[in-house]
C-alpha cells in the first residue's frame, strides 16, 4: 500500500473500534438488514494463511449475533482484483471457521470505495467454472461512499464513515491549495462532520465517546492534509484559519496539559531561584563563619 494511503486504512480500521451501537447501525445501514441495537458484535481473527504458508490480511469480518458475518474491505483506489482478494480471504475465513468438512460457509462481502472512482459498478463478479460445466457467480456488492450525500449518509445512520467527508475536498486542495478552498473545507467539517456528528449523537445513533472519537478521527484526517499543504509551502497562509476551526472534545485535556505543564515550569523557575539564593546565602554565612573564626 502507497504510504499516503496509510493514514486512511488506518482511520478505516480504527472506527470499528467504536461502540457495538455504532457497528450496528453501520451494518443495518449498508446491508439493508434490521438487527436489534443491542446484537452481539464480535471480531473473527482476521488474519489467514494461504496455500504458500504466507499471511494474508482481510480489512474486517464482523460478526453479528454470534450468527452472521460480513467481510468488508476499504480500497482508496480502483482495483479489478479486489473480487478475487475477497474471494480468497472469504474462503480461508470458511475453511478456519467451518463446522464440518463438507459445508462452507462464506460471509456476506462488500468492498467500500472511500475515494472518487471513475467506474462504478453496483457488483463485482467472479466467474468460477467447475468440471461439470457449472458456474457460479461470486458476488461483491461495492458502495462508492462520495456518491452518498450527509442526508442520505444520516438517514441510513452510516455517520461513523462521516470523516471521510474530507475526501470531497482532498483533490481540489491538492490541485490548488488555496485560502479559500480550505475555508470551504473547514465549513465542511463545520457543517457535514460535526453537525451530523452532533444530530447522531442528539437521536442516539452513537454514544457521546463515538462522537468524541469521530472528532478525534476527523481532526487527524484534516491534519493529515494540512501536512501536505505544509510541504507546498503554503503554510504560513493556512495557519490563521486554524485558530478556532474545529474545536475537539479532547481539547480541553490538551489545553490543561499544557497549562499544567506550563505551571510546572513557572514553578520549576522558582525552584531555581530558590535555590540560587540558598546558594548565596550559604555562601554568605561560609564566609561571615570563617570571619569570627578569625
Amino acid at each position: 500500500m502507497k504510504e499516503i494511503y496509510k493514514i486512511y486504512d488506518k482511520i478505516f480500521k480504527r472506527i470499528f473500534a467504536l461502540s457495538n451501537l455504532a457497528i450496528i447501525n453501520l451494518i443495518n445501514g449498508l446491508f439493508g438488514t434490521n438487527y436489534p441495537l443491542d446484537s452481539e458484535v464480535t471480531y473473527p481473527n482476521k488474519e489467514s494463511v494461504n496455500a504458500e504458508l504466507t499471511n494474508r490480511f482481510a480489512d474486517l469480518f464482523i460478526t453479528i449475533g454470534g450468527k452472521s458475518t460480513y467481510h468488508l474491505e476499504a480500497q482508496m483506489t480502483q482495483d479489478e482484483t479486489i473480487v478475487i482478494r475477497v474471494f480468497e480471504y472469504s474462503f480461508y475465513y470458511a475453511m478456519e471457521n467451518r463446522g464440518n468438512d463438507w459445508e462452507l460457509n462464506f460471509p456476506e462481502p462488500m468492498v467500500i470505495y472511500l475515494d472518487e472512482m471513475s467506474d462504478r459498478p453496483e457488483k463485482s463478479i467472479l466467474l468460477l467454472h467447475f468440471w461439470t460445466k457449472d458456474v457460479f457467480r461470486y458476488e461483491v456488492r461495492n458502495f462508492y461512499y462520495l456518491d452518498h450525500d450527509v442526508t442520505e449518509l444520516n438517514q441510513r445512520k452510516l455517520v461513523i464513515l462521516i470523516p471521510f467527508q474530507l475526501l470531497k475536498l482532498r483533490k481540489l486542495i491538492r490541485k490548488e491549495p488555496t485560502r479559500a478552498n480550505f475555508q470551504q473545507l473547514q465549513r465542511l467539517i463545520r457543517h457535514d462532520i460535526m453537525d451530523s456528528i452532533k444530530a447522531n449523537l442528539t437521536v442516539g445513533n452513537i454514544t457521546q465517546d463515538d462522537a468524541n472519537q469521530l472528532l478525534e478521527l476527523t481532526r487527524q484526517l484534516y491534519d493529515h492534509i494540512y501536512k501536505h499543504y505544509e510541504e507546498l509551502g503554503g503554510e504560513e497562509e493556512m495557519k490563521p484559519l486554524l485558530s478556532g476551526a474545529m474545536e475537539l472534545p479532547m481539547d480541553k485535556y490538551r489545553k490543561r496539559i499544557d497549562e499544567l505543564e506550563a505551571e510546572n515550569e513557572a514553578a520549576n523557575r522558582r525552584i531555581e531561584a530558590m535555590e540560587r539564593e540558598m546558594e548565596a546565602v550559604n555562601q554568605e554565612s561560609e564566609r561571615l563563619r570563617k570571619l569570627l573564626q578569625k
